[in-house]
């Protein structure tokens, strides 16, 4: 819930910690922290990517794709509505790379998920999609494992589609939910906890991490003004290295 100060309302906090990992005369590409959302919404207005940044920059700015609130990684601002276009189609001719860390032993071989999303008619949130054959929107995703520790392990992920929530709904289709995903976990009330009562102790400690440990790693694509080869990448969030070495020290 919103707070209010008796002036003026007050958002929740955000991680502003925007790192510019790429700039030129039509767009930058930055590594958005894992808590802070991209577009105004709800509770956020001012805490966004997109405010921040059109401060930073001191012009305005045009989101060319998006990321999930908790989700890190890069992410491209146009500086008009013309280069978020041609960045946009850019981005469907080129190549996605996420990294995840998942709960449980992730098979050897690549794993491909085909499964069609749609709305979950089962779930009382109404955001949260599905991963089933009755879905009318296609998706396919590709997975590879990196490493497994303990009873978790890292991912790439390579999104063939790009539909709304689409790695996330596949892993957990194929039994893998992501480590601090409260909605698509293994059990959603943790997602309607949180927006009750916020981070809780007891919330975390089920969690185990405090947000989906999701990465937007790397995007390839051919700039669509000179003409190069893009490859923009987003180092792997200390969240992410911590969790796996405090499991190779306890295992």
């Amino acid at each position: 819930m919103l707070a209010w100060d008796g002036s003026c309302i007050v958002e929740p906090e955000v991680d502003d910690r925007i790192t510019i990992l790429y700039k030129d005369e039509w767009f930058t590409a930055v590594d958005k922290p894992g808590n802070l959302p991209v577009h105004p919404a709800g509770r956020y207005f001012n805490n966004t990517l997109v405010a921040l940044m059109q401060e930073r920059c001191g012009r305005k700015v045009y989101p060319v794709h998006r990321l999930d609130r908790e989700t890190s990684g890069v992410l491209l601002l146009a500086f008009d509505e013309k280069s978020a276009g041609s960045l946009s189609t850019a981005l469907m001719q080129g190549s996605k790379e996420y990294l995840a860390l998942v709960q449980g032993v992730f098979p050897d071989k690549e794993l491909i998920v085909e499964l069609p999303l749609g709305r979950d008619s089962e779930s009382t949130v109404r955001k949260k999609r599905r991963a089933w054959t009755g879905g009318n929107q296609s998706a396919v995703t590709r997975f590879q494992k990196v490493l497994t520790t303990g009873d978790a392990s890292l991912v790439r992920c390579f999104p063939q589609t790009g539909r709304l929530h689409q790695i996330r709904a596949h892993l957990l289709s194929a039994g893998f939910p992501i480590v601090g995903d409260k909605l698509y976990g293994r059990d959603e009330t943790a997602f309607l906890t949180f927006i009750e009562h916020g981070l809780t102790a007891e919330l975390l400690e089920s969690l185990i991490l405090p947000r989906a440990a999701l990465h937007a790693a790397c995007l390839i694509f051919l700039h669509p003004y000179n003409k190069q080869k893009m490859v923009i990448q987003a180092p792997l969030p200390r969240m992410f290295s911590e969790f796996i070495s405090s499991r190779k020290a306890n295992g």
